[in-house]
């Protein structure tokens, strides 16, 4: 998705925007209109730095796909694995109660040792898809087993050249894995290419620094809101453009 969206997702500067749109009620001379927008802004800001709402937001993306343990997931023909985070910590690959199961492609992983699918398709372009390919190859995945689609940029390239690559090996039923927050609008968009689609978000997870008041606001809890706010502005323009 272009920047520009991403940056329009950022709690400041949808502030600002509601700033220069009071600003311009008062120059138009609709004085009362443009007070009252203005005086939105720090009630805004405020309300996206409150943990209580960040968290409320983000769980209306991550409750549509509940996580589950690897082994209760169907069979598919396909594992995709979306890039586009960092790398996993180094740690136990073949346990689900560590943090490995929080990543993308670790979670993918333990998929594929559970037998979910004989196959797992890495897409991601910036180096992303190769870079998970070997480190699923550092953890006995074997090569034959694994495809890499490393030209997407976005959530679109990744379902349209992943599907490519699937339809042509007549594969359509596949087990998508993202982060959760992200899975709506990646399913969305893989949906719109004709996969059957089963969401395999990774797991959630454990906070080791628990918020102990949720309403006392935090400038950090900003990215927090802004994440939540990308994937729906996202998947707002996706559907516009026809490609969810």
């Amino acid at each position: 998705m272009p920047s520009y969206f991403f940056n329009l997702s950022h709690p400041v500067a949808q502030a600002l925007l509601l700033a220069g749109a009071g600003l311009l009620c008062v120059m138009a001379r609709r004085y009362r209109t443009g007070l009252c927008v203005i005086a939105l802004v720090p009630v805004w800001l405020t309300l996206c730095a409150t943990p209580a709402f960040a968290t409320a937001l983000q769980r209306t993306l991550t409750n549509q796909y509940p996580a589950q343990t690897a082994s209760t997931y169907p069979s598919a023909d396909a594992i995709v694995i979306l890039g586009g985070e960092r790398d996993p910590p180094q740690t136990r690959w073949d346990d689900e109660d560590a943090d490995i199961a929080a990543s993308r492609v670790g979670f993918g992983y333990l998929l594929f040792k559970a037998k979910r699918a004989p196959l797992v398709l890495l897409s991601g372009g910036e180096g992303d898809a190769l870079r998970m390919a070997g480190m699923l190859e550092q953890q006995g995945v074997s090569a034959d087993a694994l495809h890499v689609e490393s030209e997407s940029r976005t959530t679109y390239e990744n379902a349209r050249n992943s599907a490519t690559i699937l339809q042509q090996r007549g594969m359509h039923r596949i087990l998508l894995v993202t982060s959760a927050a992200h899975m709506p609008r990646a399913v969305a968009s893989f949906e719109k290419q004709g996969l059957d689609v089963i969401p395999a978000p990774a797991m959630t997870p454990l906070s080791k620094h628990p918020v102990r008041d949720l309403w006392a606001p935090r400038r950090a809890v900003l990215w927090n809101a802004s994440q939540a706010m990308h994937e729906y502005i996202g998947l707002w323009v996706y559907r516009l453009r026809g490609w969810a």
